[in-house]
C-alpha cells in the first residue's frame, strides 16, 4: 500500500465498513493476445507465479487494512483466470475467506475462455465456492473468431458452456461481440439464438471497441478490413432487443440480458455506484470519495513497485456519476432521490439543468418519465452514448 493510500486509510476503512464491498481481482495472463485487446494482459507466463503470489498477499494486506470488511460479490477477471492452476485458485480463495467477511457473499464470478477449461478444473472451481462463470464466446463463426485472434472455435465455445453446467454452475454467462468486420446481422441473431438454446442464464452483448491501439485497429486503418457502419450496428442491436426477450433473456442494462433473477449482481454494483475494491495490475477501486487504479505495468505491480493513480472526487463528479451509470439500467433512476441528494450537496442548479435536457429528450421519445422516475426508451438505449455525454 502506497503512502498516499495509507494517509487516506481512515476514510477508506470507514467507507468499506459502511456497506458490503465488491471485490474485483485481475489475473492478467493469456495464452495469446486477441487482435482487438487493449487490456492489461501478457503472454509471459514466467510472470505468473510472482503475480499470483502478490495478488494473494494484497488480499491479505487490504483485508487487514480495512478491518476485515464484509463482501457480497467477488469477480475474478482478466486476462484468463481459467489459466490459474487449481491449487493457485484454491490458495487465492482461502486467502479471501481469511481476509474478508464473506458471510454476506451472494455471488462469486470467474471469467474463463473456451479452450482453456476442462471438467476437472471447472468442478474444482465450483467446489471452492465459485458459483457464476462468464465465458468469452464472442461469436460462433470460426472465421470471425480467427479475425479476433481467439484461441477457440465455435464448437469449443458451446462445449465449454456444457462443461460448466456439468460442473455444477447454475449461473452461466456468455459474451457476444457486435461490430466485427465481416459479421452479418443474420449471423449475430443466429448466434444469440444458439447460445440461448443452451439454457445459459445471462448474455452480454458488446460492441467491438477499437479506440486504443491494437492489431485489429491497424488492419482497419490500413484498409485491409472494414468495420460495419453505425447504421448496420444499430440494426443489430435493435434486432437483438427484439429477439432476446422472446428467447427468455430480458434486458436489464444497455448491453446485458438475463433470465429473471440471473442478472450480474457484481456488475450491477458499478451501475449503482456502490463501493468496490480492485486488486491486481490495472484494477480500479472506488471507496467513498476516492478512486484509484493500480499500475498497469505487470512486472512492476508484481514486485510492488507500481504507483496507483489516486483521485479524490468532488461533489459534482460524484453526483454526475449517479445518472451517468444509473441510466444504463433499464429500470432507470429515482430522479426525486437524485434531486434531494443534489440539494444536500448544494448542486440543485446542476441537477435542474440535467432534468430540463432529459425532459426535452422525452418529447423526442428517447427518454421516459414516470412521475419522478426516469429511464431511457428503446431508441434512447440505442443512442445512449450521446445522451449520457451530458453527465461527463
Amino acid at each position: 500500500m502506497t503512502p498516499e493510500l495509507e494517509r487516506r486509510l481512515p476514510e477508506l476503512r470507514s467507507a468499506a465498513q459502511a456497506e458490503p464491498l465488491g471485490l474485483y481481482l485481475h489475473v492478467p495472463f493469456c495464452l495469446d493476445r486477441c487482435t482487438y485487446c487493449s487490456f492489461t494482459t501478457t503472454r509471459d507466463r514466467a510472470l505468473q507465479p510472482a503475480t499470483t503470489q502478490r495478488l494473494i498477499a494484497e488480499v491479505t494486506t487490504w483485508g487487514t487494512a480495512l478491518d476485515r470488511p464484509a463482501v457480497d460479490t467477488i469477480y475474478l477477471g482478466g486476462g484468463t483466470p481459467s489459466l490459474l492452476p487449481a491449487e493457485d485458485l484454491a490458495a487465492l480463495t482461502a486467502a479471501l475467506r481469511q481476509a474478508f467477511d464473506l458471510g454476506p457473499l451472494v455471488e462469486a464470478t470467474l471469467e474463463a475462455n473456451p479452450g482453456t477449461v476442462d471438467l476437472a478444473w471447472l468442478s474444482q472451481a465450483r467446489d471452492l465456492g465459485w458459483d457464476r462463470i462468464s465465458l468469452g464466446v464472442q461469436a460462433l463463426d470460426d472465421a470471425l473468431l480467427a479475425h479476433l485472434g481467439r484461441i477457440h472455435g465455435s464448437a469449443q465455445a458451446l462445449e465449454s458452456l456444457d462443461l460448466a453446467e456439468r460442473a455444477g454452475f447454475r449461473r452461466r454467462s456468455a459474451d457476444l461481440m457486435v461490430g466485427i468486420p465481416g459479421q452479418s446481422l443474420a449471423k449475430v441473431v443466429a448466434d444469440a439464438r444458439t447460445l440461448a438454446a443452451t439454457g445459459l442464464e445471462h448474455l452480454s452483448v458488446y460492441l467491438l471497441d477499437l479506440d486504443k491501439a491494437c492489431p485489429l485497429r491497424g488492419e482497419i486503418d490500413a484498409g485491409r478490413l472494414a468495420l460495419p457502419s453505425e447504421d448496420e450496428v444499430a440494426d443489430v442491436f435493435e434486432a437483438l432487443q427484439e429477439a432476446l426477450p422472446r428467447l427468455g433473456l430480458q434486458p436489464y442494462e444497455i448491453s446485458n440480458y438475463a433470465r429473471p433473477g440471473a442478472e450480474s449482481i457484481h456488475n450491477t454494483r458499478y451501475w449503482e455506484r456502490r463501493p468496490y475494491l480492485g486488486l491486481g495490475p490495472s484494477a480500479a477501486s472506488q471507496l467513498g470519495e476516492f478512486r484509484w487504479v493500480e499500475s498497469s505495468v505487470i512486472p512492476a505491480w508484481a514486485e510492488g513497485r507500481g504507483e496507483p493513480d489516486v483521485q479524490e472526487l468532488d461533489a459534482a463528479e460524484i453526483l454526475s456519476e449517479v445518472p451517468l451509470l444509473g441510466l444504463r439500467m433499464h429500470r432507470g433512476l429515482d430522479w426525486g432521490a437524485l434531486r434531494q441528494e443534489a440539494g444536500r450537496r448544494n448542486l440543485r442548479p446542476l441537477c435542474d439543468a440535467w432534468e430540463a435536457r432529459l425532459r426535452a429528450l422525452a418529447r423526442e421519445g428517447l427518454v421516459i418519465w414516470e412521475g419522478d422516475h426516469v429511464r431511457l426508451g428503446a431508441r434512447g438505449m440505442l443512442m445512449s452514448n450521446g445522451i449520457l455525454q451530458m453527465f461527463v
